[in-house]
C-alpha cells in the first residue's frame, strides 16, 4: 500500500506543477511533442496510482486470510 502513497504524492505534485505552468506560461505546452509528453506522463501516473491501489487492496485481503482468524480473549466463567 505504500507504493500507492508514493505514486499518489508524485501525481499530486505533477498536477500542481502542470497547473502552475499552465497559469504562468502562455501557450503551455509549447509544441505538439511537449503536449504528448505531458499527457503521457499524466496517464502513466494515473494508471500507476490506480494499479498500485488495486494491487495493494488485493494483497491486503490475502494477508488477512493467511494470518488466520483474529484472537479473542476468553475469560473463564
Amino acid at each position: 500500500m505504500e507504493t500507492f502513497y508514493v505514486i499518489g504524492a508524485v501525481l499530486a505534485g505533477w498536477g500542481l506543477l502542470v497547473s502552475f505552468l499552465g497559469i504562468v506560461r502562455d501557450g503551455f505546452p509549447g509544441s505538439r511533442g511537449a503536449e504528448l509528453a505531458v499527457a503521457a506522463i499524466s496517464v502513466a501516473l494515473v494508471a500507476g496510482a490506480i494499479g498500485s491501489a488495486a494491487i495493494g487492496a488485493a494483497n491486503e485481503g490475502a494477508d488477512e486470510d493467511e494470518g488466520g482468524h483474529a484472537a479473542a480473549l476468553v475469560l473463564p466463567a
